[in-house]
């Protein structure tokens, strides 16, 4: 009960100081806005996409199966029907003189015993080619490619299941191979058909549909870089002489540091859950009340993970300027790895791992997949383990700084 108390206290300390500087804090919540507004506005000027102009992809077979070939051609007349989207089967040489001529996005190689590999359960790994002069429409189309790889490997483990009972039920060979045959291409062009990959094109738009994406990643931005910005002006104020006085009084490093990610995330959370209000005003976007509790959840688990990351830097570091800046550069790595300034799509494959369990890159993807395309589902099993480690180093690190280890 006691450290409650605490903890309220220095909440509505923090509060009481904020009140006194009451011109500081608009400038705190104002000053990202209007300069993540300015970029946003410029690059929405200037990466903007022609209605006219189609996306073109292509298709290089280097597989002589007549699966492979069947498969190919599904693809390719399933984007007939997509409104700006273009798949095309091409040879490796002309897809490789496409994209030096900047007419062709990106193109998926299909290698030799592709079908074999895959009726067989073996790996077989789909090859994507994109064009370094067409970064911005390459990302456009990555999530189409991502769903063509999805639909084969979904194919795949059902033909494997099938291939599974047909040897027990004593099918032969020939009679087994047909049944596969058969079975993979009629599910592959069921899940190709044309109101599926135009359903996934259309989710592909996100950052040439409009504005929303770039504001959407705006809104990210400021909302993290409050929490910064939040977090220093309430730890300027104070000094060694007021932290020996608390001691005095037995107020703990775990009130005070409580109290800071509370005060800090609650201010943050109100001001973005208004700002994301607004946006969606602004944007013509009508959610669901449980689409809003989900957003309304994501904003939460990022703020306060990033509030009790700070506070870690700052115990960990004892000059206060030091600490600053490595919150600094720890908060820059936070955007850049959400995926916020520069699309996943653009960083080396091997920097992969570190997105999937980047707590910042699954919060940015599912507020996007909520407010640009409307999914009613999400995903924060990453934000809450982080949140756990998070609170652990938070407790650890008052333990230690309690008995002057740190």
């Amino acid at each position: 009960m006691r450290i409650m108390k605490h903890i309220f206290v220095f909440i509505a300390n923090d509060i009481s100081r904020l009140k006194r500087k009451w011109l500081t804090l608009p400038l705190i919540l104002i000053s990202p806005v209007i300069f993540i507004g300015l970029i946003i506005w410029m690059l929405s000027s200037l990466l903007s996409f022609d209605d006219e102009d189609k996306i073109s992809v292509g298709l290089v077979n280097l597989d002589d199966s007549a699966e492979t070939a069947v498969i190919v051609s599904a693809l390719a007349g399933s984007a007939e029907a997509a409104d700006g989207l273009e798949i095309i089967e091409v040879s490796e040489s002309d897809a490789k003189l496409m994209i030096e001529n900047d007419t062709l996005v990106s193109y998926i190689i299909f290698p030799g015993k592709f079908t074999e590999k895959m009726m067989k359960g073996e790996s077989s790994e789909l090859i994507v080619v994109g064009n370094p002069d067409m970064q911005l429409e390459s990302y456009v189309i990555s999530s189409v490619i991502d769903t063509v790889v999805r639909h084969i490997r979904n194919s795949q483990a059902n033909i494997l299941t099938i291939n599974h009972y047909a040897r027990e039920f004593g099918m032969t060979d020939e009679a087994r191979q047909n049944l596969i045959f058969e079975e993979f291409v009629s599910q592959f062009i069921q899940v190709l058909s044309s109101d599926t990959l135009m359903d996934e094109h259309q989710k592909a738009q996100n950052i040439s549909a409009g504005n929303m994406y770039f504001i959407v990643n705006g809104l990210f931005i400021i909302m993290t870089v409050w929490v910064y910005m939040l977090y220093i002006a309430l730890m300027r104020d104070i000094s060694s002489n007021l932290e020996d006085r608390m001691k005095v009084f037995g107020v703990t490093h775990l009130a005070q540091g409580l109290a800071r990610v509370l005060s800090t995330g609650i201010i943050v959370t109100v001001a973005s859950a208004l700002f994301t209000y607004g946006v969606l005003t602004f944007g013509g976007i009508d959610l669901e009340t449980e689409n809003l509790l989900r957003l309304l959840i994501l904003i939460d688990l990022h703020i306060f993970i990033t509030a009790m990351i700070m506070i870690i830097i700052d115990w960990l570091l004892p000059s206060f300027k030091i600490s600053m800046v490595v919150q600094l550069a720890v908060l820059l790595m936070i955007i850049l790895f959400a995926g916020s300034i520069i699309p996943r799509i653009y960083f080396p494959i091997y920097l992969d791992t570190f997105f999937d369990y980047m707590y910042s890159y699954q919060s940015l993807f599912w507020i996007e997949e909520i407010i640009l395309n409307g999914r009613f589902t999400m995903e924060i099993d990453i934000m809450i383990a982080t949140f756990g480690i998070a609170a652990v180093l938070l407790l650890v690190l008052s333990v230690l700084k309690e008995r002057r280890f740190l």
